[in-house]
């Protein structure tokens, strides 16, 4: 029979619980396929950030007595700001596992990990959802909580200009034929490939995550029509989504399928690089709440198994995630409307 003593085993320890998630594969989701953001581990839950030249540059802070980070020139402005914590947990009941019997050549505790597993992969998915948020926040430069508060607002904390919305003008009933194209080339592709000094590379590319109704305006513009027709009919024959990605003048145009917190203003697009070494970051902080997992390297997620030491009823499984979604070019993403 199985009883809560099981989960004593070294299996479900600190140190066991995190080489067993570090081994599952992390597959990029949402808006990091999108955008593409780079991990950067570190070792303080503290960073610093740089405004020099026109972008921002990620210093980490040093632990005391490690060597320190050496400048050629002075910096215009530095910023450090703290990580912030995404955590959840669920609880696992005493009655829930009372009539569990493991598989034939399985133990007590193969049986309780496969079940502590299944509640941690439901946790990393809802961690998921708040960083997928995160990330958005980091393309309009704003990074902000579900409730509406503000983690870190590079624009304001830096003096950084907001871009000028570009009215593409899609509600035109009676478009000049190839003015569209125009347009794009000289108020977007242009300028981002430019100032991106990236133009040229092989991975680089120009993506615009589109409201519905931008896209469907977009769509149905006569000097896009029809080759959104052909291209989704192409889509069909390969299988593809129809929404995934629609190629026109130099750019991506991607429907973004958000929910009512995570989406994209109506009647707006977001217009960004990808390719651009160092543009978009994933920083990840460490967990130093624990005494196990001081004095690390920061990691994507951070498991914990919480006892019930005075009832003996409950465990209680933990994801921690320390992270911090930055983009160092924010003069690279523009704005345009219909």
């Amino acid at each position: 029979m199985i009883t809560f003593d099981v989960f004593n085993d070294p299996t479900f320890s600190v140190t066991s619980m995190l080489k067993a998630i570090d081994k599952i594969p992390y597959v990029p989701t949402g808006l990091d396929t999108l955008i593409g953001f780079e991990p950067e581990p570190v070792a303080t839950d503290t960073i610093q950030i740089e405004f020099r030249a026109g972008q921002l540059n990620l210093i980490n802070t040093s632990l005391r007595g490690a060597p320190i980070e050496m400048g050629t020139e002075p910096a215009k402005s530095i910023r450090q700001f703290k990580l912030p914590r995404v955590a959840k947990g669920d609880q696992i009941y005493a009655h829930q596992i009372a009539n569990l019997r493991p598989y034939d050549g399985e133990g007590d505790v193969e049986t309780l990990a496969k079940v502590l597993a299944r509640k941690q992969d439901q946790l990393i998915v809802d961690l998921e959802g708040t960083e997928e948020l995160h990330r958005l926040g980091a393309l309009n430069g704003v990074v902000k909580n579900p409730n509406g508060s503000i983690i870190i607002d590079l624009y304001a904390e830096f003096g950084i200009s907001q871009p000028t919305v570009i009215d593409l003008d899609l509600d035109n009933a009676n478009p000049l034929p190839g003015k569209l194209r125009r347009d794009i080339d000289e108020l977007i592709v242009t300028p981002i490939e430019q100032a991106s000094l990236a133009g040229n590379a092989p991975a680089f590319a120009i993506r615009a995550l589109c409201s519905a109704g931008f896209f469907n305006r977009l769509v149905t513009h006569p000097d896009v029509e029809k080759t959104y027709l052909n291209w989704t009919a192409a889509a069909d024959l390969r299988g593809m989504q129809r929404y995934e990605i629609f190629h026109f003048a130099g750019v991506d145009w991607i429907r973004y399928r958000g929910n009512t917190q995570i989406g994209i203003t109506a009647s707006q697009c977001k217009i960004f690089p990808t390719g651009v070494p160092g543009m978009f970051k994933h920083v990840m902080g460490p967990n130093n709440e624990q005494f196990e997992t001081m004095h690390q390297m920061g990691r994507r997620y951070y498991p914990l198994l919480v006892r019930d030491t005075q009832r003996d009823q409950w465990v209680q499984p933990e994801i921690y995630s320390y992270p911090g979604f930055l983009n160092m070019r924010p003069d690279l993403v523009l704005l345009a409307q219909v």
